[in-house]
Formats: C-alpha cells, structure tokens, sequence
C-alpha cells in the first residue's frame, strides 16, 4: 500500500497538483495521527515536499480495499460527491460570496489538492487529497460522547456560515446554483426514493424509543397528542423521511449532509476554549432543509439537559451567525421559520442520531449483539446497540421531539 501511495503521490505532483513545473522531492507515510479511518476511506497520512522547496503535510482517503463494503457503501458515490464539492461546488459558492472584509466570517474548509472517481475496476485507484489540518492547530474534541456549550456554538456557528453560502448564491445567481446541486448524488434515498435505510427501521428505534419513555413517564405521555402524531410518523416511516429530506424553497440549501461530531475540528486557544470549527468529509452533501444538519448535529452532540435548558440559546446562535455571514439583501430564516423548518425535518435527524448514538455506546462484549449478529432481519442487531444507555438515549430523543412538537409531517399523511 505505501509503495503504491508514493508511485501516486509522484505522479501526482508532476500532473502539477501541487504547482506549476515541481516535482517530488520526498513524501513520508506516518501514523494516522487523528485516528480518522471509516467505512467511508481509508486514511494515510504523510509529508510531501516539493522540488521548489515547499513543505505540505496531507491527508489522503482512498476507498475501502474491500470490495463488498466498498459496493454496498456506494463508495463511488460518496468520492463522487466530496471531489464535486472541492472542485465545483466550494469555487461557485465562494465566488457568488466574493472577498471578505475581514476573517470573522471566513468558513474553515481543508485546503483540496486533487482527485480521481474512475469507479469500478479502478476504484482501488481512486483517492482525494486535502491538507492535514492537524498541522494548523485544528483537532477533535475530547468529549465521548456529548460536547459543551461552548463547542457547540462554535459548531452552530461554522454550519451558519456553510448555509449562508447557498442563500447568497441563491441570491446572486439562482440558475446557476440550481444547475450546481442538481449534480450532487443522493446518498440518502435508493434508486426507488426510499431511505437507504428499510426494514421497518425508522418505526422498530422508534418504539423502542417511545416504549421507554412510556415506562418512565407514562402519565405524561401516554395520552399526549404530540406522541400520537409521531407515532403516525413512525408508522409511515418511508413517507415520513421522504417528506423531511425533500427542499422546501426557498429556505432550502446545500446541506453537510453527515453534520456531526467526526466532521468537524476545532482551533482552541491559551484557555483551551474553542474558537473557529472546521468542517470536512462532504461525501453526504445533499440539497434540503437547514434543519437537517441542524437537527443530526444537535440530536448526537448535546445531552438530555442540555437540550432542556440550552436549546433556544443554541438555535438562536445560529440564527444570528447566518444573518451575519450574508449581506443586508440576502433572505435568510428568521427564528419562527428555522422553527418551522425543524418541526419538518427534525425527525430524520432523530432517525439518524438514534443509530449513531447506540453505535456509540455498544459494548462489543456483550453476548446479546454476537446473538443478534448473524439474524436473518439486521434491524435485530442495530435494536440492539448500545444496551439499556442506548435505549435511554431514544427515549430522550423521542422526549424532546414531542416537547418541541417537532411533529410537522404528519400533514403529509393527510
């Protein structure tokens, strides 16, 4: 493997994708320092330099060496999607936003240096190389599971700036924008439309979810109009997702798409205290709701009573970095409709957190999930992840969507 990275990186650099007329003078594998590997890429990390002196220190995703992961994931797909954002995308949106005043609303992306998406018998082939943001001071938070208020906003406030993107090129040149994501594949539906996701799963963490709240707090919402609504949705769970993931114009825009805590790094201070975020990994980007991101973020990366006490507070932070990252003229949600827009799409958040959070909390050594593993229905095996603390986190998801009557397509169903 690193003999066949260093024939690439060569190559590579003498294609120019690291400058006009240079060669390589040396490139060094190391450690995958961030331990970012996925189901998505495999990571390599290494140092380049170049024959006009200059030093870069990359990050390198391939795809997965195995074949039937590297089919049943999509994987052309996803490596379609991120090289699309680097080198169509991310140039439109930024040259709709033009140069800036000052850094205060500048988005921290990687800095992108090439690509390939050939697919098929080439896919072992296929790369993308981007800058190892290590190198700037940028790294993962070190909370496991949950992350503070102050990581939050920080967060909040990188995803406004994303968002901001669309509304000023919807702004400037709507028509072209329109043409832009309408080449963005769609990782989240099949060929059919429906959620990748199927047996039933939606509605099956969907009641293990309500079945505990109910156990625990039954007098409250065994009767609450809010739990009947969501339980319709859980019912017609294709329907459902269907209708959250779909645009609504014209607050719709280019959504992260996988918005959550493995996509982004922080700069911290003298303090440790956070101060910029850094979003990677577009792989997921998709054309809908702001509350989609909104809602995946926010649903993975704060706790039950952070939620309760915080969530207005938080909300209202984004409001307020996405009014100020677009000039005066540019339309943008105001707090009533970002409301309106979570009450619509919040729920395929909540499909999406259920998962990554009880996949959080697994205990690999439990007997139960070796029993469950090989049942002939896998939904047996993801009702299983993350045991009784995983159960206790549905049940605080269903909680709040109830509470915040996040119950909106239900008027899909008539």
């Amino acid at each position: 493997m690193e003999q066949f990275i260093k024939t690439e990186i060569k190559a590579i650099v003498a294609e120019g994708a690291f400058g006009k007329n240079c060669n390589l003078v040396s490139f060094n594998v190391y450690n995958d320092i961030i331990e970012k590997k996925e189901w998505k890429f495999n990571a390599i990390f290494g140092d380049i330099v170049t024959s006009d002196n200059i030093y870069y220190s990359v990050l390198i995703k391939l795809k997965n060496r195995d074949q039937m992961i590297r089919v049943s994931s999509e994987c052309d797909m996803l490596f379609h999607n991120e090289l699309y954002f680097y080198e169509k995308i991310i140039p439109f949106l930024l040259e709709c936003r033009g140069p800036l005043v000052n850094d205060v609303n500048a988005l921290s992306l990687p800095r992108f240096f090439y690509g390939r998406n050939k697919g098929g018998e080439l896919a072992e082939k296929d790369l993308i190389i981007v800058e190892n943001v290590n190198t700037l001071g940028y790294r993962y938070s070190v909370d496991q599971l949950f992350i503070d208020k102050d990581h939050l906003i920080i967060a909040l406030q990188a995803i406004a700036k994303f968002h901001g993107l669309s509304y000023i090129a919807k702004h400037k040149n709507a028509d072209r924008f329109r043409d832009i994501v309408a080449d963005v594949q769609d990782t989240q539906s099949d060929a059919n439309g429906h959620w990748i996701a199927q047996n039933d799963l939606l509605k099956r963490i969907g009641k293990r979810g309500v079945d505990r709240l109910l156990k625990r707090s039954g007098e409250r919402y065994r009767d609450h109009a809010q739990l009947r609504r969501l339980n319709r949705l859980f019912d017609d769970a294709a329907g459902t997702l269907r209708t959250g993931l779909e645009c609504r114009e014209p607050l719709s825009v280019l959504c992260h798409g996988d918005y959550c805590r493995l996509s982004m790094m922080f700069q911290y201070d003298e303090r440790e205290l956070p101060f910029d975020a850094l979003i990677m990994d577009f792989f997921d980007v998709h054309y809908g709701s702001p509350a989609l991101d909104l809602s995946l973020f926010l649903y993975t990366a704060t706790s039950q009573r952070t939620r309760r006490t915080c969530w207005d507070e938080l909300l209202d932070a984004y409001c307020a970095a996405l009014a100020a990252a677009v000039p005066p003229a540019v339309r943008v949600p105001d707090r009533a409709e970002l409301d309106a827009e979570m009450a619509a799409s919040a729920i395929v958040g909540l499909a999406r957190a259920s998962f990554i959070l009880c996949y959080r909390l697994r205990d690999n050594s439990d007997p139960l999930l070796d029993s469950v593993a090989t049942s002939d229905d896998p939904v047996d095996y993801f009702l299983a992840l993350g045991g009784d603390a995983g159960t206790d986190c549905l049940a605080d998801l269903v909680q709040h969507l109830i509470d915040m009557a996040y119950t909106q397509p239900c008027n899909a169903l008539g």
